[in-house]
């Protein structure tokens, strides 16, 4: 897990929000000392970090995934693989994995987000699970059926999860049957559906939405910079969260997250004063892109910092000098 990964799939699974992920995180880090470092963008290991993950299955012999972790060992899968050791894929910090220490001193929470990343730890190194992708025609007083659908051939990596990931998976598992097997028909039901509108966010969503934000740029150039980190860094994406919850202009409705009027209306004044800029992932891609010159000594300092001051200036002036009916600028 990345940090990120690991916030949308606590709020999938267990509810939690992105913050309440990262104070476990950081607890299971920090007290416990169960975890590694929590707040990082990086998937991967460093390359030299084989040993250690040795050591870790080893250790987790004795625990409930003992068995997964003999089979990891025995089979002798742990390889160096670029998929899970990469330097490059490795920026300050590398993936969330569990460490040598006992995880006996849990709570419940601390248990079920220190499993989680336990299982994806074990998984990484199982084989790919395999299925057989499956079209079936059933025919009922001579009708023809479409069902699509996949059938497990090989569990692989499924071996951890059971059925808690194949029921996740949005492509349904079909019964093996038999070619000209007969097929009892116990209901029909005729459905009249309409199109539905996309679904709200849930805390889930919108980080992923937060990371992959630089998909909505059509610069190249500033796709590319952005490519990396999104909106915000996993380590501050839950503070943004919920900062805008604090402020009003995000609210929680069970697991949905909805905007405000107050947002909306931010929104339309920011527009109607004509700084698009601030309401556009264009921007942090053209941070971004330019802070990577600055890195290879392409852009000085001096140079991105007027330019700062400048969109900055003219963000000023903009709200001080508009007026119109129904806006006030503050």
């Amino acid at each position: 897990y990345d940090l990120t990964t690991l916030q949308r799939e606590a709020n999938g699974r267990l509810g939690l929000s992105a913050k309440r992920t990262l104070q476990v995180a950081q607890r299971l880090y920090e007290h416990h000392k169960v975890l590694t470092y929590p707040r990082t963008d990086s998937r991967a290991l460093p390359e030299d970090y084989i040993d250690t993950v040795k050591q870790v299955l080893k250790n987790l012999k004795g625990s409930h995934l003992g068995a997964f972790a003999s089979k990891i060992l025995q089979e002798g899968w742990v390889k160096p693989t670029k998929r899970v050791f990469n330097n490059a894929k490795v920026s300050d910090h590398f993936a969330i994995t569990p460490t040598l220490e006992s995880p006996d001193k849990l709570d419940e929470i601390e248990r079920k987000v220190y499993d989680m990343v336990a299982k994806r730890f074990l998984s990484v190194f199982y084989p790919a699970a395999q299925f057989e992708v499956t079209t079936r025609i059933t025919r009922v007083e001579g009708e023809p059926f479409k069902t699509d659908g996949k059938i497990l051939v090989f569990p692989g990596w499924l071996e951890i999860y059971g059925r808690e990931e194949q029921d996740a998976d949005d492509q349904a598992a079909l019964v093996p049957v038999q070619e000209n097997e007969s097929v009892k028909t116990q209901e029909i039901e005729v459905k009249s559906l309409e199109t539905r509108p996309p679904a709200r966010y849930t805390e889930a969503t919108l980080l992923s939405a937060m990371e992959g934000a630089g998909k909505l740029i059509d610069d190249e150039e500033l796709r590319e910079a952005m490519a990396a980190k999104g909106l915000c860094t996993p380590a501050t994406r839950a503070a943004t969260i919920e900062g805008l919850l604090a402020e009003e202009y995000l609210r929680r409705e069970g697991r949905e997250i909805t905007s405000t009027p107050k947002a909306s209306a931010l929104m339309e004044l920011l527009h109607a004063i004509d700084i698009p800029a601030l309401a556009s992932p264009e921007m942090t891609g053209e941070w971004e892109y330019k802070l990577k010159q600055m890195e290879r000594g392409e852009l000085a300092r001096s140079d991105f910092m007027k330019e700062i001051a400048g969109l900055t200036q003219t963000i000023v002036d903009k709200a001080k000098n508009f007026e119109e009916s129904g806006f006030e600028a503050k």
